[in-house]
């Protein structure tokens, strides 16, 4: 099997590697490099952390705005299956211009 491709920047990044550092710094690298990746990971798993504690309370209004609208929508006997929010509004709408004028 051929050597292609990307195996080939793998293999020329180990020949640098062995070439500019001694063999006793090569295991001081490769600790550095995971301490690295290590670091990268924590780091990730924060800011997931913090865009999901971020994000929840939004989302948790959107969705108590949208219970609410369509709990306005059925007290007003106007069917929400199906449709989008706008519609739902545009529906309550009209429906309580119907009621104020007549």
């Amino acid at each position: 099997m051929p050597v292609e491709g990307i195996e080939w920047v793998v293999v020329l990044g180990v020949v640098l590697v062995m070439l500019l550092w001694s063999p006793e710094k090569i295991p001081e690298f490769a600790r550095a490099v995971g301490r690295f990746v290590n670091e990268l990971q924590r780091t990730r798993a924060e800011a997931d952390r913090y865009v999901s504690d971020f994000l929840q309370p939004i989302m948790g209004a959107a969705d108590s705005a949208d219970r609410q609208l369509i709990e306005v929508a059925r007290r007003l006997n106007i069917v929400t299956e199906g449709l989008k929010k706008d519609e739902i509004v545009a529906l309550i709408n009209k429906k309580l211009e119907g009621a104020a004028s007549g």
